[in-house]
C-alpha cells in the first residue's frame, strides 16, 4: 500500500496542475451530487442512478485525491529540505568520509549537529556550543582535510582524551531555509506566523535528517555517521 502511495505521488508530483485541476472538478461534481441527493430530485438524464450509491462513490475517489493532494503538498512543502540534504552528503559527507579512509582513519567518525531550531546554526550560537564543550574539557581544533573530489575543508575536531577522537560538523546549510521559511509563513493568511515558522522549522529539520540517513544508507557511509543533539553526549 505505501509502494503504491508513493508511485501515485510520484505521478502526482510529475503532473502536479492535472491532480490539482482533476481534484477541484471533482470536489464540484461531489457537491452537485450530494445536492440533489439532500433535495431528492434526479439527476437530469440521470433519472436511472440511486444517487445515494453515486454519493458514496464519488466521495471515496473525491476524499482519495483530496488526500494525495494534501501528501504531495506536504512533499512539495519540505521539498527544500531534500535539496539540501543531497548537496551535503554529496558535496561535504561523502568528500569527507572518504578523504578521511584514504587517509588511513579505518573507521571514522563524524558526528553532526542536530539543532530543535534553524537558528541554533548561527555563528554566535556555534560559538555558545562551542564554549560548553570546551567546559565539560573537550579539546576543539580546526583542521584543514584536503580532498579529492572537492576543495579543502576546515573541519572541527572534538577530543576527551588522546585515545578517542571525532569529527564534528555544525551543518549551517540549513540556515538558508529561514528566508524559505518567512516567505511561507507571510504568504499565508488567517495563520499566525510564529507558529507556522516553528512547525515549517521543525517539519524542515525532520525532513533534513532523514533525507541525510536515507542518502548515507545509499552511500555506504552510514556507519560513519552519528548525530548528537544540545545534550552534547559525544562519547
Amino acid at each position: 500500500m505505501k509502494k503504491l502511495q508513493n508511485s501515485l505521488l510520484d505521478l502526482a508530483t510529475s503532473n502536479i496542475k492535472i491532480f490539482t485541476y482533476l481534484s477541484y472538478l471533482l470536489n464540484t461534481i461531489t457537491a452537485i451530487i450530494i445536492i440533489f441527493w439532500l433535495l431528492k430530485k434526479a439527476i437530469p438524464k440521470f433519472e436511472n442512478i440511486d444517487l445515494e450509491a453515486l454519493v458514496t462513490i464519488v466521495s471515496f475517489f473525491a476524499v482519495t485525491l483530496n488526500q494525495l493532494n494534501r501528501k504531495l503538498f506536504e512533499r512539495t512543502e519540505y521539498s527544500p529540505a531534500d535539496v539540501l540534504a543531497l548537496g551535503y552528503v554529496n558535496n561535504f559527507l561523502l568528500p569527507v568520509i572518504t578523504q578521511l579512509k584514504e587517509d588511513g582513519i579505518k573507521n571514522p567518525n563524524l558526528c553532526i549537529y542536530k539543532p530543535n531550531k534553524i537558528n541554533e546554526l548561527e555563528a554566535s550560537n556555534i560559538d555558545v556550543i562551542k564554549a560548553d564543550l570546551r567546559n565539560k574539557k573537550y579539546l576543539l581544533q580546526e583542521v584543514k582535510l584536503n580532498l579529492k573530489q572537492a576543495r579543502a575543508r576546515d573541519i572541527l575536531t572534538i577530543q576527551k582524551n588522546e585515545n578517542k577522537q571525532i569529527y564534528f560538523d555544525f551543518p549551517n546549510t540549513l540556515l538558508s531555509l529561514l528566508n524559505y521559511i518567512d516567505y511561507k509563513a507571510e504568504s499565508k493568511p488567517n495563520t499566525s506566523p510564529d507558529k507556522l515558522k516553528t512547525e515549517l522549522g521543525i517539519g524542515l529539520i525532520t525532513k533534513f535528517y532523514k533525507k541525510v540517513e536515507e542518502l548515507t544508507k545509499e552511500k555506504r557511509i552510514y556507519e560513519n555517521i552519528k548525530f548528537c543533539d544540545g545534550d552534547l553526549n559525544l562519547f
